[in-house]
């Protein structure tokens, strides 16, 4: 195999991976979930 298609090969292959890791993240956004943290008494007292 020649040193170009190879070369071709390997760049497409690199360019397919990345797109395909872009579409999945477009379409498969992760779930958004509600973070609750409870504040010290600290930070709730009045200076």
């Amino acid at each position: 195999m020649p040193d170009t298609i190879r070369f071709i090969l390997v760049i497409a292959t690199i360019g397919g991976v990345i797109y395909g890791g872009a579409w999945l993240l477009a379409n498969f956004p992760p779930e958004q979930t509600e973070i609750v943290k409870a504040l010290p008494s600290e930070k709730l007292r009045q200076r």
